[in-house]
């Protein structure tokens, strides 16, 4: 963890920011106390001005090392005094943030005294969830589920359904390299139309998932997935 040069004026408004401000002066402990808060705490961030679609999320960035990292914020103020008054930021959990967003790298708290850098392999370290491997994201073995958590796949099915631009789904039983079990949630098409973290973040509102589900998107001409049909090819 890094931390931006302390000022003065920072004044702690939540607990998350005086655990920032802990990890920041003190030791191992502190910093480890500060980590484990930050998936269980609210983080705001503030989507990009223009036009998007309803279904897309695309959100402010700053500059870091020559790269555009994801401006995040540990409260809704920290996020007005950084980029305005006139925009409108929005929460999230910690977690489901985190895991939307950790392909990039990010900034927590940009312009402020005290702040974080996170590289992708921090966030993923973060939330439990470590950034594998090209040869070992893709599952060894993938079969036709004989049962599904509660309500996955009512919920998938709808608002999949739904969306035009998943051309295909399919939700398979998969196991990894490393012996892991979970599912594969394998769609079909275009990158630049699939809002994907969108879509999962609502599908999973509210529904209890205690094993992996990896989402893979491939083009609409890729042949047909494995397992239960969720979006018929359209």
């Amino acid at each position: 963890m890094t931390d931006a040069p302390a000022r003065p004026a920072f004044e702690p408004l939540n607990d998350l920011e005086r655990q920032l401000m802990a990890a920041a002066s003190g030791g191992a402990e502190q910093r480890a106390a500060f980590e484990a808060a930050v998936p269980e705490a609210p983080l705001w961030v503030v989507p990009a001005a223009g036009d998007t679609a309803a279904d897309t999320l695309r959100l402010r960035t700053v500059a870091l090392d020559g790269r555009a990292a994801t401006a995040v914020f540990t409260a809704r103020e920290r996020a007005l005094q950084s980029i305005g008054p006139e925009v409108e930021p929005v929460s999230y959990p910690g977690r489901v943030l985190l895991e939307t967003i950790r392909e990039n790298p990010a900034v927590l708290n940009p312009g402020h005294g005290f702040g974080v850098r996170w590289s992708p392999d921090a966030m993923a370290s973060l939330i439990g969830r470590p950034n594998l491997l090209p040869a070992d994201r893709a599952p060894i073995e993938v079969a036709r589920p004989a049962s599904t958590p509660p309500g996955l796949v009512e919920a998938l099915t709808r608002e999949l359904g739904a969306e035009p631009a998943i051309k295909a789904a399919w939700l398979a039983l998969a196991r990894w390299r490393d012996g892991e079990e979970g599912f594969l949630l394998d769609l079909r098409g275009a990158a630049h139309d699939a809002a994907v973290p969108v879509l999962m973040n609502r599908a999973l509102a509210g529904l209890t998932l205690d094993a992996r589900l990896d989402v893979v998107l491939g083009a609409p001409d890729q042949p047909p997935g494995v397992g239960l049909e969720i979006v018929a090819p359209r």
